[in-house]
C-alpha cells in the first residue's frame, strides 16, 4: 500500500504502523491506539513526531484534549458506506483546530479523494486494490475532469 497527498501524489511513508491487534507505541514516528493513548493519559515530548490510530468509533471529542502532542491522526474507514471518518476529519480541523497530518486508512475510493480534502484529510493510505497512480488528479482541485463526479461531490462543492 502507498501514501497519497490530498492531490493524489505518491509521498514517502515513514511512519511505524501498528500490527493487527496491537497497540502499537508512541515513540519518534511510532502510532499508537486511541486505547494505549488513554492508558498513558499522556506523550512524551521526546517521543514527538507521534500518531495515533482512531477506533471507527471514536470521536474526534475524544482525542482533542491530546492533540498537542500529536502530528499524525489516522482515521480508519472500515466500510465503504461508513462515513463516521468524513465527520471525525472534519471536526478535528474546524472544531478543534488541528494542524497535523490527517490520514484516511481502509475502504476509501479514488473518487472519493476531493471530498476526503474537503474534510480535511491530508493523506491516504492507498488500498491494495487501488494503487497510487489511480488517486493522480488531472488538477489540484479535480475541475477540468471530463470524468462526472459522484453526486456527494457535487452537492458538497455547490455548498448545499
Amino acid at each position: 500500500m502507498a501514501l497519497v497527498n490530498q492531490l493524489g501524489n505518491e509521498i514517502p511513508d515513514r511512519w511505524i504502523y501498528p500490527e493487527a491487534g496491537e497497540k502499537g507505541s508512541f515513540k519518534p514516528y511510532g502510532i499508537g491506539s486511541f486505547d494505549l493513548l488513554q492508558e498513558l493519559g499522556a506523550i512524551s515530548g521526546e517521543a514527538r513526531p507521534t500518531g495515533v490510530l482512531l477506533a471507527p468509533e471514536t470521536s474526534a471529542d475524544l482525542v482533542a484534549p491530546f492533540l498537542d502532542k500529536l502530528d499524525l491522526v489516522i482515521i480508519p474507514f472500515p466500510k465503504f458506506r461508513d462515513g463516521r471518518g468524513f465527520t471525525s476529519a472534519r471536526s478535528l480541523r474546524q472544531r478543534h483546530g488541528f494542524m497535523g497530518d490527517i490520514r484516511a486508512i481502509g475502504h476509501i475510493l479514488p473518487d472519493q479523494l476531493a471530498l476526503l480534502a474537503q474534510c480535511g484529510f491530508t493523506s491516504i493510505v492507498t488500498p491494495a486494490e487501488h494503487p497510487a497512480t489511480q488517486w493522480r488528479q488531472p488538477s489540484a482541485d479535480g475541475a477540468g475532469s471530463a470524468r462526472p463526479q459522484p453526486l456527494l461531490q457535487r452537492l458538497v462543492k455547490r455548498g448545499n
